[in-house]
């Protein structure tokens, strides 16, 4: 049995379009459009950027994949019912310790994200002249 370790996640066919789908032969230009698709045009985007969009799910799909073919299926089951357990009711010690053990089931309870250390208002707007002028005593 081959087993493919791909880390590059799978694209479906784009299928929306605002132009009419071409028949094969002959293109008519001015009954089909041009020839380049609009939908390829506005939404074409960097390899590199589909990737990292989805770099956490093919990370958890390879992880889950390796535990399958390791310990057997009851491994990857485990795991996703933990998950779900975990991120689909509120905790009750509170929802970061919930946060937490999402973490350590995806094993990311090594790293630190910006609202771990300022705090989940990271992107709340600072008054930077009130602040200068409260210290300033003005």
């Amino acid at each position: 049995m081959a087993t493919s370790f791909s880390f590059e996640p799978r694209t479906a066919p784009r299928t929306a379009s605002v132009l009419p789908a071409a028949r094969a032969g002959v293109i008519d230009a001015i009954g089909q459009g041009p020839a380049r698709r609009v939908d390829d045009e506005v939404t074409a985007a960097h390899p590199l950027e589909t990737r990292l969009a989805s770099w956490d799910r093919s990370q958890l799909s390879m992880k889950l994949h390796m535990q399958r073919q390791i310990h057997g299926l009851h491994a990857p089951m485990r795991t996703m019912m933990e998950l779900q357990a975990v991120s689909g009711t509120p905790s009750l010690l509170g929802s970061r310790a919930a946060q937490i053990q999402r973490d350590i089931l995806l094993g990311r309870d090594d790293t630190l994200d910006m609202a771990e250390v300022f705090g989940d208002d990271i992107e709340a707007d600072i008054d930077v002249h009130k602040m200068l002028a409260a210290r300033l005593g003005v």
